[in-house]
């Protein structure tokens, strides 16, 4: 009796064993079809939502009590520094701070950041004022390694939607200020309205302005697009494009085929350049289904110089901070042709290179019936009264040459 007796306890410690190795691999297997699913990262999306909800509330809360206490002479700090001590006190993170836009005028914006995207924690990346960079991927990037040349990467600007506009800046054509000569979207040709859209930017721009209201702000390739292969003077095609440093920029490349048509092959002297800057641009990231990619518009690049505008970066004179021909920087980098995309720290502003010199960036701006405009100026120029930061240039959408290259911008969906 006593035998058998063991027996059946063995025999049940070996079910009770083989049960638990099951429901484990069961467990294993579920959680990993759930993952496979995408409901756990559905779920840690809802709660990222939610906890950014959270902060956003509790920085309205912490601003009004603010308004009270300067109202009341109780408080001589600033807004955010006021806002950003409370939600701390309240136990978020340095992390979660970094994510917050406070305007002068009060408004609060919390950064969203795209699925397929993570926020660097290099100093100096993280943080809004200083111009807050995302990096393609889920890996987080917490050392200055080899990401920047290896990972397309973003700057998020903050936008007080009251100033979403096009800027004529001083010295800045066309100096009367911009007229309906000047047009974005496309709208100079009277064939073409709403409802009539040839080349998508009635729809694309209001969609990107409803996003930038929504959201506070978009965001901009930190780099001049690049290519891996360096483009030249003969037909190159259509090239990988990336907003990586250390790339050949993107050159020789047109605004499109037509003043109408972004789509399709441009031809330049003969020469097939491949995809044109608008349609790269869109192709970049077309099966997102976070965010949409498109050839910057000029009332981005106004807005982009407003948040970079300092006492070390004058948009209006961009002689110290751009590249350009007299700029001394040149001489260690690449004197006589543009430079490779973030080629020196001295010419950045915000952690955004290059907005001042290398090549002329085409915009989705246009100028009359015949010409696109380009904005930055180009490697080749003296910094004088029309070649800064904040200037506009027309050129035919077709010119593909070594001084024209272009950036691109993302807008939440």
């Amino acid at each position: 009796m006593k035998t058998r007796k063991k027996q059946r306890i063995g025999i049940s410690l070996i079910v009770l064993i083989i049960t638990i190795i099951i429901m484990i691999i069961l467990a294993g297997a579920i959680i990993l079809t759930l993952n496979n699913s995408g409901v756990i990262d559905r779920a840690k999306e809802a709660k990222k939502a939610s906890d950014m909800a959270t902060l956003k509330e509790a920085a309205n809360i912490a601003y009004g009590e603010w308004v009270l206490a300067t109202e009341m002479d109780n408080e001589t700090r600033s807004a955010e520094e006021y806002i950003k001590d409370k939600l701390k006190d309240q136990g978020f993170s340095d992390e979660d701070l970094g994510l917050i836009y406070i305007s002068d005028a009060g408004k609060i914006s919390i950064v969203t950041v795209p699925e397929g995207f993570v926020v660097s924690d290099i100093e100096g990346e993280n943080t809004i004022a200083g111009g807050l960079v995302i990096y393609e991927g889920k890996e987080k990037v917490s050392t200055d390694t080899d990401a920047k040349t290896t990972r397309n990467q973003f700057v998020w600007v903050p936008v007080d939607t009251s100033e979403f506009t096009r800027t004529a800046w001083s010295n800045n054509a066309p100096t009367s200020g911009l007229s309906s000569y000047y047009t974005e979207p496309y709208s100079y040709n009277t064939t073409i309205t709403e409802t009539n859209d040839l080349t998508g930017e009635y729809a694309e721009y209001k969609k990107m302005k409803e996003s930038v209201e929504k959201y506070g702000g978009f965001y901009i390739g930190r780099y001049e697009a690049g290519s891996e292969t360096e483009r030249t003077n003969v037909a190159n095609g259509t090239t990988n494009m990336v907003v990586k440093q250390d790339a050949y920029v993107y050159n020789y490349v047109g605004w499109g085929p037509s003043m109408t048509s972004a789509e399709g092959d441009v031809t330049y002297s003969s020469k097939n350049q491949g995809k044109g800057a608008v349609e790269l641009s869109r192709n970049l990231y077309k099966s997102s289904t976070s965010v949409k990619s498109t050839l910057i518009y000029s009332v981005q690049w106004d807005a982009v110089l407003r948040f970079i505008a300092d006492n070390e970066h004058n948009v209006n004179d961009s002689t110290s901070w751009g590249n350009y021909y007299n700029n001394p920087d040149r001489t260690s980098v690449s004197p006589n042709n543009p430079a490779k995309t973030g080629a020196h720290e001295n010419w950045k502003a915000k952690n955004i290179y290059d907005l001042a010199g290398n090549v002329y960036e085409w915009t989705m701006e246009a100028n009359g019936s015949s010409y696109r405009i380009s904005r930055g100026d180009f490697y080749s120029y003296l910094v004088g009264p029309e070649n800064r930061a904040c200037s506009r240039y027309g050129n035919i959408p077709t010119n593909c040459d070594v001084n024209f290259g272009f950036r691109l911008t993302l807008y939440i969906m």
